[in-house]
């Protein structure tokens, strides 16, 4: 767990949110599926104007879908069969928020032979609309929502018919229990659920909800995401980088710091020599000066060539004949690597080394767990007392990475996985910052789901080796990633030439 005095912010504890229910009337017009709409009246103290479903707040001894029963006699003169409830989903309202709730949604059938009367007082204009029509007139503003109504309604647009949706929900379980997180992204307000990319950053940086985390991505200055732990991410976006890849600087004034994944110098050819040249000198300002070991978590071009310009940076400005530049840290690269992969560290890093920092009454320590699979000198760094994973390219947000044999391996890329599952226990730890992407949160589950993802691709792959098996890769690839844009296919050939070397193996 995050020491709480590293946090960059006080925490603020959230308002306690109030039960409350809406459902989702459904319909069919012309074989299309339909929902009832109405907009809050624009003296509403939450969400006013808005398009919503019919809802409100939980009575006392009422259950959810009592309530949702009597709201929607009482807003729309509509009395649904309770019995024909079904739990679609939980949400509850934004911790940033005044006023807030527990709000259940439930999807029914339109009740035969009933009209919706609107009350006049805090629901106006019962409107029947397809779901994606109501999306479409969203985003030219013509019908305003909330982020939960939105994320509904795109549920919804997949269905054809009512049975259809109904028959989504016939568990009676809610397809998600989610409280959104917001931030600022191009100065203005945007909401994410947990399933979303920047969850998890926002989950560490402002725990209390907050929206005080910008999530555009800077190439100029760092990001601060901890007291102790900055990104400064390259300005090499790419295909295969995101938006760049992440250096992160770990520690502060008082103890000194230490550089993770430096990035690239000029030997990259998706980067440009100058701005290799300004992304090291602003690591360098970012520690002024005092950078106490550069790490790099493997050899790979967008992430180690620029370890010695920053170390020689260091070298000149030291004032002290005495003092000693920082030491490159990691793994040599093996004879399967590329050659534009070649890496000689200064420090051999060795799997359960630990570096650490200390001053001002801080201590941190960063322990090595050695994971080859995406590559053969692959490390990921345990910053042991917050519970953080410094993941390099083992594990990224918005992406899988890619098993390049030889030097990659899928036996070995799963396997680690399961070194970093059982560290997440030994560490506690919450949050995996990679190389490439926002911080990832629920660490053991982003493992976890991982690891599926790359066993049902595995599987796909096997079946399509089945169904042609003296094809070749390029034919493979076309079965096997058949979910996968065609222009991606170079790329995924890499992972599936993993896939076919393990099969063959087990």
């Amino acid at each position: 767990m995050i020491r709480p005095e590293l946090q960059l912010h006080d925490y603020v504890e959230p308002v306690a949110p109030r039960s409350a229910s809406t459902v989702l009337l459904l319909r069919d017009s012309e074989g299309e599926l339909e929902v009832l709409m109405t907009q809050r009246s624009h003296a509403a103290s939450f969400a006013p104007g808005v398009y919503v479903f019919p809802g409100g707040a939980v009575d006392a001894g009422e259950s959810y879908e009592q309530a949702a029963v009597r709201e929607c006699t009482e807003e729309l003169a509509v009395t649904p069969d309770i019995t024909q409830l079904r739990l679609q989903a939980i949400w509850t309202t934004d911790r940033d928020m005044a006023k807030r709730f527990v709000v259940k949604f439930y999807v029914a059938p339109m009740p035969d032979g009933q009209t919706p009367v609107a009350d006049e007082q805090e629901q106006f204009l019962p409107t029947w609309v397809k779901p994606s029509t109501a999306l479409a007139m969203y985003q030219v503003k013509q019908f305003p929502m909330i982020f939960p109504t939105i994320r509904t309604l795109e549920w919804l647009a997949k269905f054809a018919n009512t049975a259809a949706a109904l028959q989504a929900c016939r568990g009676n379980q809610a397809h998600w229990d989610s409280t959104p997180r917001s931030a600022l992204l191009g100065g203005k307000p945007h909401y994410y659920m947990e399933s979303d990319a920047p969850y998890g950053e926002l989950a560490m940086v402002c725990p209390d909800g907050i929206k005080r985390h910008a999530l555009d991505w800077k190439h100029d200055a760092p990001v601060p995401l901890l007291k102790h732990v900055r990104r400064l991410t390259c300005g090499n976006p790419s295909m295969m980088t995101g938006p760049g890849t992440n250096s992160y600087i770990i520690g502060t004034v008082d103890t000194g710091f230490i550089v993770i994944d430096p990035g690239p110098y000029g030997t990259y050819d998706l980067s440009t020599p100058d701005a290799d040249k300004a992304h090291v000198q602003r690591l360098f300002d970012a520690c002024s000066g005092d950078i106490r070991a550069i790490i790099c978590t493997h050899s790979h071009p967008d992430h180690s060539p620029a370890a010695v310009p920053l170390q020689a940076l260091c070298s000149k400005a030291l004032n002290n004949a005495d003092a000693a530049p920082p030491k490159i840290c990691g793994m040599k690269n093996l004879p399967t690597s590329r050659p534009h992969s070649e890496f000689t560290p200064d420090v051999q890093t060795q799997d359960g080394d630990v570096l650490v920092l200390e001053g001002g009454g801080l201590t941190i320590t960063l322990r090595a767990i050695h994971t080859p699979g995406h590559a053969a000198n692959h490390v990921c760094w345990a910053l042991e007392e917050d519970g953080l994973l410094f993941s390099g390219d083992h594990i990224l947000n918005g992406s899988t990475t890619v098993i390049d044999p030889p030097d990659g391996n899928m036996t070995d890329y799963l396997e680690s996985l399961d070194k970093l599952d059982a560290a997440c226990d030994r560490y506690d730890i919450q949050y995996i910052l990679p190389a490439h992407g926002y911080v990832l949160g629920f660490a053991k589950t982003a493992i976890a789901k991982l690891k599926a993802h790359r066993l049902g691709r595995e599987a796909k792959v096997k079946k399509a080796m089945e169904t042609l098996p003296n094809a070749a890769l390029d034919e493979l690839v076309a079965l096997a990633y058949d979910d996968v844009s065609p222009k991606l296919w170079p790329i995924a050939m890499r992972s599936l030439t993993a896939h076919v070397e393990r099969l063959k193996e087990i």
